[in-house]
């Protein structure tokens, strides 16, 4: 995704050209673009004037004639202190700045296709996305957040998802490097990943590797989901962070070994762990934190997966690497 910051309302032109440009090369009809720029005009008028370290993510999804433009305006704080309050038109928390040239919150929502809104005092998540959309046909709620090193247009982090009868298997990928090689191999691995389709965990893994071999090389982590709770089974090369956060939220952490795919004969092995209901699976790139420093809110984890991922961006990023992250849970 393209990554804005906002800090000032000078930068909302530039975040609302590029909405457009990507809304044109999605495809989209000239009334949804006029509906994405004036989304993007009000979420980055609401990160200037009543929030800080603001930013605007924006991307396509989909493919073919169901495409999308997905807007993610993410802040640091202070938080909205009544959600419900605030998508009412005309609230704001501005005492001397003027309104923005809507209603706010209350006409994003009325505007996109699709929005979703999370606060904390940690700071606030608004996704809205313009354009078709088609219906996913997946047993759990799954969400991947890419973002390329500042600086650059494309990276080699991209993840995948196979659904399978039985079970769904996800991925996870960073190739080594930053910029257009970088993305090119990525594009490889997920192509690979892609074609295993109802591949065995195993043989997914062997395709993803021999397609990157005589590449750089990357890192990878590989999990197949059951589609009940049970165990899940996992394989990864590399530095991938994997979580399960259990419903009371404890964490099981997911164990890859050194070496790198495509650039090494080493085979990842598999681990089990427990799958119970309701749990979480967060899936991350070195570009976000370990341990960050500001801790997540409980609350976040009930939300959709496209919100975790998005916050958990935010909060963990370390700015100065691509940075990806994979959310799987269960619908509610």
């Amino acid at each position: 995704m393209i990554s804005i910051q906002i800090e000032d309302e000078s930068q909302i032109g530039t975040a609302r050209r590029a909405a457009t440009q990507e809304a044109k090369n999605a495809g989209l009809s000239a009334e949804e673009v006029d509906r994405l720029a004036i989304i993007v005009t009000e979420a980055g008028t609401n990160l200037a004037r009543h929030a800080h370290n603001g930013e605007l993510l924006i991307g396509i999804e989909g493919s073919g004639d169901t495409r999308q433009v997905t807007l993610a305006a993410l802040d640091g704080g202070p938080g909205i202190s009544n959600v419900e309050a605030a998508m009412v038109d005309g609230f704001t928390t501005s005492k001397e700045k003027p309104h923005g040239i809507g209603g706010g919150l209350g006409s994003m929502e009325r505007l996109a296709d699709d929005f979703e809104i999370y606060s904390s005092p940690s700071g606030t998540v608004v996704i809205a996305k313009v354009g078709k959309q088609r219906p996913a046909r997946r047993v759990y709620d799954i969400a991947g957040l890419i973002v390329p090193k500042p600086g650059f247009e494309e990276g080699g982090d991209t993840f995948g998802v196979n659904v399978g009868k039985h079970s769904t298997i996800v991925m996870l990928m960073d190739v080594l490097g930053h910029g257009p090689k970088a993305a090119r191999d990525a594009a490889t691995g997920a192509d690979a990943f892609r074609r295993a389709g109802n591949a065995s965990l195993e043989e997914t893994e062997a395709m993803v590797a021999d397609a990157l071999a005589g590449s750089r090389g990357a890192a990878a982590l590989l999990v197949e989901i059951p589609h009940e709770a049970g165990m899940v089974r996992c394989m990864g090369i590399g530095n991938i962070k994997g979580d399960i956060l259990h419903r009371d939220g404890r964490r099981h952490g997911i164990p890859s070994q050194p070496g790198i795919v495509g650039a090494s004969s080493r085979r990842a092995r598999v681990t089990e762990h427990d799958w119970p209901e309701g749990a979480v699976l967060i899936l991350a790139t070195d570009g976000l934190k370990t341990s960050p420093a500001i801790a997540e809110p409980p609350s976040l984890f009930f939300r959709g997966a496209e919100i975790i991922a998005a916050a958990l961006y935010k909060i963990r990023r370390r700015g100065t690497d691509d940075c990806g992250v994979l959310i799987a849970r269960a619908r509610p």
